[in-house]
């Protein structure tokens, strides 16, 4: 009977929270969240983000999961879904670039997944292409008899597609060991994305900064502080019950 009285508070918490679980991972916050609310921890109001009577009770029993539940209790803003940290980097043109150490090093498969290559196809007239105008970008030959004279320019050439090969290292590094890595495989270019570090050398046949979305094998890395999904639903599952 204990029993059944314990579960029905349990699902009444759930119900309580169901608005704010909208704003955040169930499958990770719910378990931990509706016992929070069933011990009276996190039962503040935050409306006016001034009443903070329950933030220290809150913040000890929502314990490791803070970060990732504390919008479902409105202790925090909910997360922004147009939020692309994933996406954001940082590039750099590296000095005397080894294109030929870059093509051996990327033509095959890496055995060891020290790096995965990928190729794909670049159209250079429409990376050339002017936003705003119906026209690309003319290039023009100029010789040493006529630097003088600019406005002599030569027809629109059509530039063609090429292909851009860029290679993702398997594990996450620093910005520093980012551009070092790359170097040392002759790379023309580096891009090092923000949120975990992962590194992508681009090499000298690529007219931009290869690819826009990290695809390295084994970053983020699953540490002891960073859960994968499954784990956090093991975590609190132990935690509840």
């Amino acid at each position: 009977m204990n029993a059944i009285w314990k579960l029905s508070l349990v699902v009444l918490a759930m119900m309580v929270c169901v608005y704010e679980l909208d704003a955040c991972n169930e499958a990770i916050c719910a378990p931990l969240v509706s016992k929070c609310m069933l011990i009276n921890c996190c039962d503040c109001e935050m409306n006016d983000l001034k009443n903070c009577t329950c933030c220290r009770d809150c913040q000890v029993c929502l314990s490791k999961l803070y970060t990732e539940c504390c919008s479902c209790v409105g202790l925090c803003p909910p997360p922004d879904p147009t939020d692309e940290m994933t996406k954001s980097s940082s590039v750099e043109d590296l000095p005397d670039p080894i294109p030929d150490l870059f093509n051996v090093l990327t033509e095959e498969v890496d055995h060891q997944q020290r790096w995965t290559t990928f190729t794909y196809a670049v159209d250079l007239d429409k990376l050339a292409f002017i936003p705003g105008t119906d026209k690309a970008v003319k290039i023009i030959t100029v010789g040493k008899a006529d630097e003088t004279n600019v406005l002599k320019e030569e027809p629109e050439r059509i530039l063609g597609i090429k292909n851009c090969t860029v290679a993702f290292f398997s594990d996450c590094m620093s910005m520093a060991k980012c551009k070092t890595s790359c170097k040392s495989m002759g790379a023309a270019k580096y891009r090092w994305f923000h949120e975990h570090g992962c590194c992508q050398c681009v090499g000298s046949s690529c007219y931009d900064y290869g690819l826009s979305e990290p695809k390295c094998l084994r970053c983020p890395e699953v540490t002891d502080l960073e859960f994968s999904d499954h784990a956090y639903k093991k975590w609190v599952q132990k935690d509840v019950v």
